[in-house]
């Protein structure tokens, strides 16, 4: 039987201490719902189920905060999640669950990323050509997780998007 020695909240994640001297990290939702308390006696078996789910649920919240910012590919998803402890066969099935719902899509990001950079470029230098823009910012897009087929690609929509606007326009006849 092992007892739970300590369940010690940070921030979203509670870190739970078992009499064994191990412990395991889980949402704090999580924690609240499977009413983990110190104290607590857990035959040996379940142990090793709960920490699966916990650490299956700590995924999938902390993957979901990180994607509704709106701003990180899959892979820095899993990088970030593996740096606080999440063992990477939850950090995958977590993640393969967004992009099957629709919540993460690396193309949808970069296109994002994409038309912050063009403006930011553009603001730089007026006269930024598609070359210029494409040579900088593919590598800086597959640097950061992105294929490079999915850079190319929301490089070239961001700027067609510039190409069509009026301030491209007014650009042109300048």
């Amino acid at each position: 039987m092992s007892v739970i020695v300590s369940v010690r909240p940070s921030g979203s994640i509670s870190v739970v201490e078992l009499d064994d001297g191990t412990s395991f990290k889980c949402a704090r939702d999580f924690a609240r719902q499977a009413r983990i308390a110190r104290g607590q006696q857990i035959e040996p078996v379940l142990v090793q189920r709960l920490r699966e789910s916990a650490s299956l649920d700590l995924a999938r919240s902390q993957a979901e905060r990180l994607v509704r910012r709106g701003r990180y590919c899959r892979k820095e998803i899993a990088v970030r999640l593996l740096r606080v402890g999440i063992p990477q066969r939850a950090i995958t099935e977590a993640l393969d669950r967004l992009v099957e719902d629709g919540a993460l899509d690396d193309q949808a990001v970069a296109l994002e990323i994409a038309r912050r950079s063009l403006s930011r470029a553009l603001r730089q230098d007026p006269d930024l050509s598609w070359s210029r823009f494409r040579t900088l910012h593919v590598r800086r897009l597959t640097l950061r997780g992105f294929r490079s087929a999915d850079a190319v690609t929301a490089l070239r929509l961001a700027w067609s998007e510039f190409d069509r606007s009026p301030l491209a326009q007014d650009r042109e006849r300048a």
